[in-house]
């Protein structure tokens, strides 16, 4: 036993090697945040009753706190790792006891000390696993002191019933180890037999072939599912190179070939096209593994092979869906919108011509412009009339898309096919676009060999063509609210022009000339916030172009001084913000720093978090997510001497007001110039209203 006195001697802090063997130790055994256990209950409950005190605690010492396992008489169910007691008994494999834990140094100050519960006793013994590691303690505390520690019957009952709550965990841990051995050999199994029925499922479902190709020999042997794959009548078995026969001739150096089958040295791997009677183009993967003599000669080339087809499809189909999303977002014309969705249907689908047509539908003529093309096939740019290739023009009047898989047989195109068929048409996709309750546009794609069309794909080009029409409107919508926009903000101007002249010619005969003429230049102020409104669209403007479109009026240009980062306003605070800069102006020229001849004006702007230091006071440079306001100031310098007026004009009144038009302003007359400070919250700033 270890019993430290009063004057606390120190124990000898754990190492970082003992830290971490602890913290592997509690993750071997899997014990912590578990849930309580009547083993490891019974076992406190004795600890408390053969000790005589009212708490008893199975403590087990984590990385940043202490967790309790088992717990009598104290609530928590852990406690900071600065809280813990335990964690000093540790370093020993011997019992430890604080007969007063407000004398000792390592204790007095802990919070479970000084403060609620006020713990004063503490006998804990160490939890010691196998190969030596402590990691945790069973103790039990009290909370009055005990100078006279523990019996020797009480120490040796606690020291036997820590060495049991080690073996609950050895049982525990071993009896988790062969739950989680039973847990995976089920698992193993269950995944044996499902990839067994998988395999065999695969097979039933026609979905996977197989081979057997005869080195010596050039034999293949296919199965019946190879057969149905590669379009071939089931036989037993064909010659290997027959392969070369279907495969399209762009990709028959994928195949194997007897050189490379013979060397060993086939691709296992590989993916190639072939050319089908009825279908088209396939896309087969195929896969294998060669099979050698004692010698080491490759004897026989074994594998899979799958129709991928509808797999590639698919995924072309949803790449384009995005492509086509981002290329939508990105067009600002109809013509350039029709030409990219239609590039994209053809890529996406394996077409050889793609584009589209401007349409006349009192003539039913459509005008093809430029228009993607497979390389080798005609361009059909010009003038067609569509009831010079079929009847199909009623379905696209109708809205409807138009999809025939082969111009030879569908009713709409049969009688026309020859004509079809000359400009390298078999199969074509018309998807029509509407403006305004009209037909205008058509966007084609069109195969030169028949294709048979799958759910998903008509699917897709109905998507398409949903997407498209949704686009061309959102265009159609924004250059209608551009004209209107123009059309408001011309009127706008006009009637502000209207108002300076009826200002005019109203108060002409007014003998005081100076308010007249402040009232017009406000007017005029209004007139040039509204200019640059109007070139911005009506988004708002930068404090920059405020700053100088104002000032510049002036005259002076070297002698203002301006500077700020780039900060967006909306279009209310852009209005007040030239009428600020105005009177200022106005007032600098009359009685400032413009007045005479060395004076200066400094502009300038800054961001602020709301209530706190500048951005520019940043010394990380990092970016502030708290509230932001905008600081706005007028400096003077170099004038005469200024001091406050003694009564306040409109002008003053306005400049008061703020940015937002709700104060926000701070005016000081240093002998040095005036000095005009603004401050207002930034997203109030930027806001459309």
């Amino acid at each position: 036993m270890i019993e430290f006195d009063i004057t606390g001697r120190k124990a000898k802090v754990a190492s970082e090697r003992d830290d971490l063997r602890r913290l592997e130790a509690l993750a071997l055994y899997d014990i912590l945040d578990t849930d309580p256990e009547p083993e490891f209950d019974d076992i406190v409950l004795l600890a408390s009753e053969i000790c005589d005190t009212p708490v008893s605690l199975v403590s087990l010492v984590a990385k940043d706190r202490q967790w309790f396992k088992a717990r009598i008489g104290f609530e928590p169910c852990q406690t900071p790792i600065d809280q813990s007691v335990c964690a000093h008994s540790l370093t020993s494999n011997e019992l430890l006891i604080i007969p007063d834990l407000t004398l000792d140094a390592r204790t007095r100050d802990n919070r479970l000390v000084t403060e609620e519960p006020h713990i004063r006793f503490y006998a804990g013994a160490p939890l010691v696993m196998g190969d030596g590691v402590a990691v945790g303690t069973l103790c039990v505390i009290d909370t009055v002191p005990r100078p006279e520690g523990l019996t020797a019957k009480q120490e040796k009952s606690l020291t036997a019933l820590a060495r049991q709550v080690v073996v609950l965990l050895e049982m525990r841990r071993i009896s988790n180890r062969k739950d989680d051995l039973f847990r995976r050999q089920k698992r193993i199994s269950s995944e044996v037999r499902a990839i067994a029925a998988s395999s065999i499922a695969a097979q039933e479902a026609g979905g996977i072939g197989t081979f057997d190709i005869d080195i010596s020999s050039g034999i293949i042997k296919l199965s019946a599912e190879a057969c149905r794959i590669f379009r071939l009548p089931v036989k037993d078995e064909y010659p290997a190179d027959m392969i070369y026969d279907i495969v399209i001739s762009e990709d028959r150096d994928l195949p194997s070939s007897m050189s490379n089958r013979t060397s060993g040295r086939a691709p296992q791997e590989v993916e190639y096209r072939i050319r089908t009677p009825r279908e088209g183009v396939r896309r087969i993967a195929r896969r294998a593994s060669f099979i050698f003599d004692q010698g080491g000669k490759a004897v026989r080339m074994v594998g899979t092979i799958q129709d991928v087809t509808e797999q590639r499809r698919a995924e072309a189909r949803m790449a384009a869906l995005v492509q086509l999303g981002d290329s939508l977002r990105d067009v600002d014309d109809v013509p350039q919108t029709a030409f990219r969705a239609a590039e994209i249907l053809a890529a996406a689908l394996g077409a050889t011509r793609a584009g589209f047509g401007i349409v006349n539908m009192m003539n039913e003529t459509v005008m093809m412009q430029p228009d993607w093309r497979a390389p080798g096939v005609s361009t059909l740019e010009g003038l067609h009339r569509f009831r010079d290739y079929g009847s199909f023009i009623d379905d696209l009047t109708r809205g409807e898309t138009v999809l025939i898989g082969d111009v030879t047989q569908d009713p709409r195109t049969r009688d026309y096919a020859d004509r079809l068929l000359d400009i390298g048409i078999r199969v074509l996709v018309n998807v029509p676009i509407f403006d305004k309750g009209r037909f205008t546009l058509v966007v084609f794609a069109h195969y030169d060999e028949p294709h048979e069309w799958t759910v998903a794909e008509v699917d897709f080009v109905r998507t398409v063509g949903d997407r498209l029409q949704a686009a061309i409107a959102r265009l159609a919508a924004e250059m209608e609210q551009d004209i209107l926009n123009r059309e408001l903000s011309h009127r706008l101007k006009n009637t502000l022009s209207v108002v300076q002249a009826i200002a005019s010619q109203t108060l002409k005969t007014v003998p005081e000339r100076g308010p007249v003429e402040a009232f017009e230049k406000r007017l005029q102020t209004l007139s040039s916030a509204h200019d640059i409104l109007i070139h911005q669209n009506w988004t708002g403007a930068t404090m920059e172009d405020i700053v100088r479109e104002t000032l510049d009026r002036i005259g002076m240009p070297d002698r203002v001084d301006i500077s700020g980062r780039g900060v967006l306003l909306g279009p209310k605070a852009t209005q007040n913000a030239m009428l600020l800069m105005h009177e200022l102006a106005t007032n600098a020229l009359k009685y400032g720093a413009l007045s005479n001849e060395t004076g200066r004006v400094c502009v300038e702007w800054h961001m602020v978090e709301a209530g706190g230091a500048s951005d520019d006071d940043s010394a990380d440079g990092e970016k502030n997510d708290g509230p932001v306001e905008l600081d706005l100031i007028w400096r003077e310098s170099g004038g005469p001497e200024v001091a406050a007026p003694a009564r306040r004009g409109f002008g003053s009144r306005l400049i008061r007001m703020g940015l937002m038009g709700t104060g926000g302003v701070e005016i000081s007359y240093p002998a040095s110039g005036v000095v005009v400070t603004m401050r207002a919250s930034l997203p109030d700033l930027q806001q459309a209203g």
